[in-house]
This record gives C-alpha cells, structure tokens and sequence, in this order.
C-alpha cells in the first residue's frame, strides 16, 4: 500500500507539475496544444503518410497493453477479502477513476508537453532518461527530477513485484483447488499463507537477471512481448468467461441483481473486450513482417502458441467437453443466497 501510495503521489504531482509547463511556467514559456500541430501526436513508422502513422499507432499497443495490466488483480484479491461483496465492488470503481485520472491525464499532458519527435524518447540509456516525465522536466528546465524519477521506478518495480507474487501464487493455489496442479501448492503456514505457491512464483523473478546481459535489450523485449500477449489472453479468456457465466445465468432464469457487482453495459463491453483483445493479440507483431525477422516473429507470438499447445493438451489429456448453460454450476462458492 506505501509502495503504490507513492507512485501515486508522484503521478498526481506530476499532473500539476504537466498543468504549470503547459501554461507556460517553464523554460519553454507557453505550450498549450503547440506539439498537436507541429510535429503531430503521431509518428511515421517503417512507412511514410497516413499509413505510417497508423503503423507507428498499432506498433506500440502491446505496450500500451503492458502498461494497463494488473487491474485484473482486483478479482484475485476477492479471494482474501474480509468482505468481498463490499469490498471488491469499492476496488473495482477506484480502479477504474484511478486509471482515468492517473494513466489518461498523465498522458495526456505528456502528448502536450514532449513532441513526438523529441530524440530522448529513443535513447538507449538504462536509467530513467528515456522516461517521458523525465524528458517533460528536462525540456522544462527541471534538472534535479531525473534522479527522483529513478527513485520511484525502483519503489514502483517492488510494488509491482509484490503484487505479482501474489497473484501469481494465488492463481497456483486456486489449480491445485481445483485439481489441475499439483496439491502442494495448497500446502499453507499457521497464518494461511501459501508459501510453496509464493516461493514458486519467487524464482521465476530470477529472470530478471537475464536484462544484465550484454543483450539486455532484446531480453527485455522477448518479456516485454510474452508478458504483454499473456495479458491480452488473460484478459480475453476473461471476456469470453463472463459471456459463458452471463449465458447460464440466462438459461438458469438468475437475474443479474442478484450480483453484488454489476457492471454497466454487458455484455456488449465484453464482447468488445474478447474482439479487441484478441485482434490486438493477433496483430501485435506484425512489424516482424515487414521485412521478416525470425527472432522478433518468436517473440512477439511464442506466448500464443504456448497458449494454444496447454489449452489443446489439457482438453486432450483431461477429455473435458463444453459445459451445458443449464447445467453450469452457479452455486459453488458463493458467500450468501
């Protein structure tokens, strides 16, 4: 919670710190929307005109997607929580106001205050130069954030940690609940705590080390890509799962008030979030096209057929067949009637 209160603090120092550049606070004098015009919020990639800029648009989205993840986390904590039907719902409109006004504020004056073609955004340095806020300040006259900056990502990479190995763990508590890991991952200390499952989940940060070769770049986007892609099967396997649950509810005659959460516009915003996601997934390395490129090809689509290999050899070596909307079990684990 400290960890996540400070980036926090800094993302909304950073909105009013963006809202005085803009004004004209800094050494730029007044900006306002002087970039939209001139360079443009979007850049030419690997072809020119309307088309490049569409390429550079679409290029970028599994980071974008990256970036996003983790929201998700809300449904994992539920598990844990003292009152989930108060709780998760209350976690689940901060999330989303947070996102609103943290992430599309951000960058919203970030688009103000850097051009897309300020050369600092593709320098190859490994500290937070590169960093859009960092560059915002420099531009500004601001010299001494650089360093605060760097501060923060190591705050926010052990939150980030932090929030992984939990759910990672949990996620491995809940197959073997299930039957389809092993049981040991249910095997918990005198507070409950699931240490096999953290511990497990604990080594595979080790790889992390890997970013210290002299390849670390190209290690850092073979993680970047299959983190991302994971995210987007994630979060497409969890549209496609509430349409399923939304079915049975139907064919079972069980109104959607009995759910202590109710999100608004369904099921059309799942299925806008099952398409998109899996397009995105579909079309994300398609610059390994153009021309091809082996290594870039396996990177960007190595999670997909990880994907597609355990999801076929589970229905395989399990002979698991679709569940029947009317038969679908809408009772099992549930808190109250």
């Amino acid at each position: 919670m400290w960890l996540s209160s400070l980036k926090v603090i800094t993302i909304l120092g950073f909105i009013i710190f963006g809202i005085c550049m803009a004004a004209g606070a800094g050494a730029e004098g007044v900006i306002g929307f002087r970039y939209w015009n001139d360079p443009g919020p979007f850049a030419e990639y690997i072809l020119e005109g309307a088309t490049g800029k569409f390429v550079g648009f679409w290029a970028v989205l599994i980071q974008a997607s990256f970036a996003y993840q983790g929201a998700e986390l809300v449904g994992v904590g539920a598990g844990e929580a003292r009152d989930p039907r108060k709780t998760v719902p209350r976690a689940i409109r901060t999330t989303f106001w947070g996102i609103m006004v943290l992430f599309v504020v951000s960058i919203f004056l970030l688009s103000m205050l850097v051009p897309s073609d300020d050369p600092s955004l593709l320098t190859e340095a490994s500290n937070a130069s590169a960093s859009p806020l960092v560059i915002a300040a420099m531009r500004g006259g601001v010299r001494a954030l650089p360093d605060i900056i760097n501060a923060v990502l190591l705050t926010a990479v052990l939150s980030a940690a932090n929030s992984n190995v939990y759910s990672g763990s949990r996620i491995l508590v809940a197959l073997a609940d299930e039957g389809q890991a092993p049981s040991i991952f249910r095997v918990t200390d005198k507070h409950g705590t699931p240490y096999v499952a953290v511990a497990v989940t604990s080594v595979f940060g080790l790889l992390g080390f890997l970013n210290l070769s002299s390849d670390g770049g190209k290690v850092f986007t073979w993680f970047l890509n299959i983190s991302g892609v994971a995210g987007l099967i994630t979060w497409a396997t969890t549209c496609g799962a509430y349409l399923c649950f939304s079915r049975a509810m139907r064919a079972q005659d069980v109104s959607r008030h009995e759910l202590p959460y109710r999100s608004p516009w369904q099921p059309w915003t799942a299925w806008y979030g099952l398409v998109m996601n899996v397009l995105v997934a579909m079309t994300q390395g398609f610059t390994c096209f153009m021309p091809w490129n082996t290594a870039d090809f396996f990177a960007a689509y190595v999670s997909l057929m990880l994907f597609v290999v355990l999801w076929a050899g589970h229905k395989v070596a399990t002979r698991s067949s679709l569940v029947d909307a009317r038969e679908a079990d809408l009772v099992r684990g549930r808190l109250s009637f």
